[in-house]
């Protein structure tokens, strides 16, 4: 095959000089290819058994916009090329024992100069072969030292070659109409001089590829994606900051939103950020959870990326899945599957299609999980136990090097809910489990996923509305300072029940991704305390507005809003109640005997936090006064929060 491959290239450079004259970039990587896999050996190093040759033209706009206006823009245009050298055999080879990380790619010519860029190719080929000889005899001495484990298998798929020659398209994006959009999405924002961050970028990307290989194959493939981003952030009355996000993503002009879907977004954005400055807050608690197809999405996502066969051969990753396969990993009835092939779900574009993955395989349909049971992995040219074939998932950021991910995740369930049931059935199971309040997790901004075995793939799902669903009435409080956590695998053994309101989300993570996902009932989800700190509020208020039009219609973001806290004193042996006494920002109090000791509840009320806790230092004067030397006791029964979250929580009375 690798003869006959040469010899079919060495004729068609000499037939057709006109046509690789008018191409020097194909010229250039057919003739170092080629003297690559003749010349690239040394006396005691094995020689090139494959060689591959990845040039990405890269062109970059970027526009970013604070209330409305740009402070940054900017765009460059790059070709970049990737190696891969390897040495050794299919069964064995340079590739490490972990997975190659690192920037892989190197800039060469722009210009169309055979020359330069066989210099450019010569001296990155030299440079890759000598590094693969080195990695290979290392890895040899890692096997002699650690054996053959249960994952490993060979380094490198047997595929056939693939042909598909292609030349870039014309581009149709409008980047004017981009700047529009952020700028559009900015001016919602401007209209609330109160916040700390108003901020609005558009930005697009485009990458076309051609990947050569000493196998033959020749595969040009396309990757654009413009993305809208929006993001808002203010204090809430402790001084915490909160966020809100929106973000559209698009691979063609036509999937770009329309100026008043942006408009409606930014707006509802700020109601979200009005709602959680005056959001109550609670300790971190577990409790049967909702996600809404935003959160939901991001699980199985984050489940997406460990079921990657990368993932499972990687000692220092997590291999989540590890040992899995015919197992069941998720309730009966739920399907997992990572269609690439397909382009749209209910008229929406979806990201994550494609045609041919950056090793040059055709995208394939893969059933990730069937009926609950793991069937299958997302891989690429580098095999998993069982797999010896790629299944059109290697993909990589311009670059890097290609690793089995998603393209478009589809999550289905043989029964589905409304979403009137499954917060009826999140009700039933807290009544079941002692909960007095189950989670409802919605407009999720964003989630990370730690690395290597000591997290255990543990996942941190970040801002968004958190609620409190109240288990007898049904009743929401929506809390702020609280992240889902987890790990892929206890979020998908918690997986209930799912919802009929199946929507697609674009998200690009390092390559355009997407997936489809319904609201999801999990039997158990952990909040933990959001990784946010306290901040000094700004010194001065905001700028006003020099428009009259605008300055009327804005509204201070920031309001002075009533704080309200309950404390506990226990005065042991104290055997009599305190004479009635007055201390300013004191609201109401109460008091009560248990036996010999004392019980005394204060309600304290301030118009911020700093005169709240100026309140409680001289309540604590005074309360350790009256307890003439004996122990007291102090305890929060309702922490600090804007009053009108304490009435509706608690009415007028008392935390009980």
């Amino acid at each position: 095959m690798r003869v006959f491959y040469w010899l079919a290239m060495a004729a068609a450079v000499a037939a057709a000089p006109a046509r690789l004259a008018a191409d020097p970039l194909e010229a250039a990587m057919a003739l170092e290819l080629r003297r690559a896999m003749n010349g690239l050996k040394q006396e005691g190093y094995p020689p090139a058994y494959y060689v591959s040759l990845s040039a990405i033209e890269v062109e970059s706009w970027e526009q970013r916009c604070e209330m409305g206006e740009p402070y940054f823009s900017g765009q460059y245009r790059q070709r970049l090329m990737t190696p891969m050298v390897r040495v050794g055999d299919y069964a064995l080879d340079n590739h490490p024992v972990n997975n190659i990380t690192g920037f892989q790619a190197r800039g060469v010519s722009s210009a169309d100069d055979e020359f330069a860029l066989r210099y450019g190719l010569w001296r990155q080929l030299d440079g890759a072969y000598k590094a693969a000889s080195a990695d290979f005899l290392r890895k040899q001495a890692v096997r002699v030292s650690r054996g053959k484990t249960d994952y490993d298998t060979d380094d490198l798929t047997r595929e056939q070659p693939r042909v598909r020659r292609a030349g870039q398209s014309d581009s149709f994006w409008d980047t004017q109409l981009l700047s529009r959009l952020a700028a559009e999405a900015g001016q919602g924002l401007r209209r609330e001089p109160g916040l700390i961050s108003a901020d609005s970028t558009a930005r697009l990307r485009r990458e076309w590829t051609r990947l050569r290989d000493s196998e033959g194959s020749a595969v040009d493939f396309g990757r654009d994606v413009a993305e809208l981003e929006i993001e808002a952030s203010s204090y809430s009355a402790d001084g915490t900051r909160i966020y809100a996000a929106r973000r559209f993503t698009a691979t063609t002009p036509a999937a770009l939103p329309a100026q008043d879907a942006v408009r409606a977004s930014t707006n509802e954005l700020l109601d979200d950020l009005r709602a959680l400055t005056v959001a109550s807050t609670t300790s971190p608690f577990s409790a049967p959870t909702l996600l809404d197809p935003s959160a939901a999405a991001a699980v199985v996502l984050s489940i997406g990326l460990r079921v990657s066969g990368e993932e499972q051969r990687n000692p220092a990753g997590a291999q989540t899945f590890h040992g899995k396969l015919g197992k069941a990993v998720l309730p009966r009835g739920f399907t997992l599957i990572d269609d690439p092939t397909i382009a749209e779900y209910k008229g929406k574009a979806l990201a994550g299609h494609y045609d041919f993955d950056d090793q040059g395989i055709p995208a394939q349909r893969v059933t990730l999980i069937e009926d609950g049971v793991l069937k299958g992995m997302l891989l690429s040219r580098y095999p998993v136990v069982g797999f010896t074939k790629s299944n059109g998932h290697g993909r990589a950021f311009a670059g890097y090097a290609s690793e089995g991910l998603p393209g478009s995740l589809f999550l289905t369930s043989r029964k589905t809910y409304s979403q009137a049931e499954l917060l009826d059935l999140l009700r039933a199971e807290c009544r079941k489990r002692g909960k007095p309040y189950g989670i409802w997790v919605r407009k999720l901004r964003g989630f990370s996923q730690q690395q290597g075995t000591a997290g255990h793939a543990s996942i941190r799902f970040t801002g968004g509305l958190v609620y409190l669903v109240d288990a007898r009435t049904g009743a929401l409080t929506l809390v702020r300072d609280l992240d889902l956590v987890g790990t892929s695998l206890a979020l998908l053994g918690n997986i209930r029940a799912a919802g009929a309101d199946a929507e697609a989300r674009d998200t690009v993570y390092g390559v355009p991704m997407s997936v489809v996902v319904p609201s999801v009932l999990l039997a158990d989800g952990e909040l933990q305390r959001s990784e946010s700190r306290p901040e000094k509020s700004p010194i001065l208020p905001a700028p006003p507005l020099k428009n009259a039009a605008e300055s009327s219609r804005s509204i201070p973001f920031l309001p002075r809003l009533l704080q309200v806290q309950v404390q506990r004193y226990v005065l042991r042996g104290a055997a009599r109640l305190l004479p009635r006494f007055v201390i300013a920002g004191v609201l109401d109090y109460r008091q009560h005997l248990e036996g010999r000791d004392a019980f005394l509840d204060f309600k304290l009320q301030a118009g911020s936090l700093s005169e709240l806790e100026s309140t409680l230092r001289r309540l604590d004067q005074a309360v350790s006064g009256f307890a003439d030397g004996r122990p007291v006791e102090k305890k929060t029964l309702a922490p600090a929060m804007p009053k009108r979250s304490y009435e509706a929580r608690y009415g007028a009375g008392w935390p009980e």
